[in-house]
């Protein structure tokens, strides 16, 4: 759980290119950083929602899976694209004045260096049915687009290709976030850490390349110091990420 302030992050990855109306859909909850598994995030801190296409948002359950994820299971009843999202509540962390991570506030460590809130968002679509790739742009409601988190890489969802270009746009309470910095990296890259980083225009948008085969994650960050709490925490940090699975 300390982790998250060095740079861990939650994501969550559909367990197929697609799923079938009526039948069970999975979907699989990681916990570690530039997409290689580290541990478990604390599921009695996650909770986790799916929203159908006509915009209903639903809960579901947080569920074991095995030593390297958690498990989300809905059964969708119609086709389109479904976003299912994981907040991961961490709550305040401080720098010791050694350098060390601890949970707790300025209460518990008065000397800390730096003491923060951390939350985490993770979304991934999951596709209902199949798409034809080459039949034109598909009109999405703004329901699934935009969830309304705190900080959001907002995506078009589709059957993306090595080749195509992805638009991500960063949100930050509904704002535009210019400058940030977002992250990416694919599954069958062998090098770890993050593989690529670019920084949003003046629209809060970034453009990345879908260059290689893989399950592709993207992550950015965001410190908000005008929400820290005197006594306790000198900041708010967020973080969001998206994935896409298996682009070929």
């Amino acid at each position: 759980m300390l982790k998250v302030a060095q740079g861990h992050e939650i994501w969550v990855l559909p367990e197929g290119s697609h799923a079938h109306e009526g039948s069970e859909a999975r979907c699989r909850v990681f916990y570690g950083h530039a997409g290689r598994p580290d541990g478990l995030a604390d599921r009695n801190r996650l909770s986790a929602w799916v929203v159908a296409p006509g915009g209903e948002r639903l809960s579901l359950p947080v569920e074991p899976g095995d030593n390297t994820f958690h498990l989300l299971r809905f059964a969708p009843d119609r086709e389109g694209f479904w976003p299912v999202t994981v907040e991961n509540d961490t709550g305040p962390v401080v720098i010791t004045k050694d350098g060390f991570y601890r949970r707790g506030t300025r209460k518990d460590y008065a000397d800390a260096r730096e003491a923060g809130y951390y939350y985490q968002y993770t979304k991934a679509y999951v596709q209902v049915g199949h798409f034809c790739s080459g039949c034109g742009e598909v009109v999405h409601p703004p329901e699934i687009v935009y969830l309304g988190h705190d900080l959001e890489l907002v995506v078009s969802p589709s059957a993306y290709q090595v080749g195509d270009e992805l638009v991500l746009e960063a949100r930050y309470r509904g704002r535009l976030l210019p400058g940030a910095e977002v992250r990416a990296t694919w599954s069958l890259r062998e090098e770890e850490d993050w593989a690529l980083v670019r920084k949003t225009d003046d629209g809060g948008r970034v453009k990345f390349a879908f260059s290689h085969p893989g399950h592709w994650l993207f992550y950015v960050r965001y410190a908000d110091e005008t929400l820290g709490k005197e006594g306790e925490y000198d900041k708010r940090v967020y973080s969001a990420t998206s994935s896409f699975y298996g682009v070929r």
